[in-house]
């Protein structure tokens, strides 16, 4: 029987090679793809922990009809290096500068799901001058008890963190199940925690935050539930916020033609 993990790689990185971006290697190792006009914004589109750039295949087409896109492989993450050892936050910045200042000459509008968006805050703290807007979805970085089970040690809990991530109706097929409990090799989330995350919480830099933000939220993420969306809004100034209702951790797979209208109401 065919790897559903490896099939679901194989298939939205085939999606975005359809959808007209190219699948760029740089010398560290770093893989990310690009696509639309050259003369667009550039939008740099930055997926969550245990994720990779083929999650963003459903909307790379319709953005790439406005948008010049970035779409990487985080570091450690995807195709990108390194393929073992520990992943600190600091290194995937590094990697997420050395790509925008190779590819732009400009500031970039930075989307972050997940620990995307974390890492787009702590990118838009480092290199302000480098970012003109940031579009936080269901973004972690702030200190908040999470009550779903990030490492599930038996079906019970498996099942309840992929509710958390795909909704309380969600299907939870038996496949879905053994890869959160057994999973092949080290998985990114626990070489990026092993690293230690505490001192890059963004709680108290919040205010220092100066480029237009938005939110947009899944209703029913039970990960980061909509009561953290709206602390970490009142934290950014002139912040804005969208729930999509139907939608939970990944709004961007789970309702992407209400993702899609978020966005333009945004730009």
């Amino acid at each position: 029987m065919p790897d559903p993990v490896e099939t679901f790689f194989v298939a939205t990185r085939a999606a975005l090679a359809q959808a007209g971006l190219e699948r760029v290697v740089r010398a560290e190792g770093d893989v990310y793809w690009r696509g639309g006009p050259s003369h667009a914004p550039t939008l740099v589109l930055l997926h969550g922990v245990n994720d990779q750039a083929g999650t963003w295949a459903q909307i790379a087409g319709p953005l790439t009809k406005r948008f010049r896109l970035l779409v990487p492989d985080l570091a450690g993450h995807g195709e990108s290096e390194p393929k073992t050892g520990p992943l600190p936050l600091p290194l995937i910045l590094t990697r997420l500068h050395a790509l925008i200042t190779s590819e732009t000459a400009g500031p970039v509008a930075l989307l972050g799901n997940s620990m995307g968006g974390w890492v787009a805050m702590l990118y838009a703290l480092d290199h302000p001058e480098c970012v003109s807007r940031l579009i936080l979805e269901d973004a972690s970085g702030m200190a908040w008890l999470i009550t779903a089970p990030l490492f599930p040690q038996n079906r019970e809990q498996a099942i309840a963190a992929l509710h958390a991530v795909n909704g309380p109706k969600a299907d939870t097929p038996d496949w879905a199940i053994d890869v959160l409990l057994h999973p092949k090799g080290v998985a990114p989330m626990s070489r990026v925690a092993q690293t230690g995350v505490f001192p890059y919480l963004v709680d108290n830099r919040l205010g220092e935050l100066k480029v237009p933000t938005s939110l947009i939220w899944g209703a029913d993420d039970g990960l980061l539930p909509v009561a953290y969306a709206q602390a970490l809004q009142k934290r950014i100034a002139g912040s804005t916020l969208q729930i999509i209702e139907g939608a939970a951790h990944l709004p961007h797979r789970q309702q992407p033609e209400k993702f899609i209208a978020c966005l333009n109401a945004i730009f």
